[in-house]
């Protein structure tokens, strides 16, 4: 989330340069959406698929809370909206918070 954060700074900074360096643009803007569909990956093909078992407490919680960082890890793919990342930190500290139990570090 960090570095999809960093690359979207960098990508609004890069915008309002003169003159626009736009293979750097590019740059940023593919290691943006890498790391975001690195995200959608870990959060698919390990978590929705291996770690949330059918029969864990608190099931729909943690499906429904997977679902929302798919979506907002979708949002931060398609704009350069700062507010998608701090809602995506928030949705990710509440799955934290849930599957590991608020204690865990």
């Amino acid at each position: 989330v960090t570095t999809i954060e960093k690359s979207m700074k960098q990508i609004l900074k890069l915008k309002t340069s003169q003159p626009v360096d736009y293979n750097q643009l590019i740059r940023w803007v593919m290691n943006k959406e890498n790391h975001a569909d690195k995200l959608q990956e870990i959060v698919t093909q390990y978590f929705m698929t291996q770690r949330i078992k059918l029969d864990t407490d608190h099931y729909t919680e943690k499906l429904s809370l997977l679902h929302k960082m798919l979506v907002y890890a979708m949002k931060c793919k398609q704009t350069t909206n700062l507010a998608h990342i701090s809602t995506l930190r928030s949705v990710l500290k509440s799955f934290h918070d849930l599957y590991f139990g608020r204690d865990h570090k």
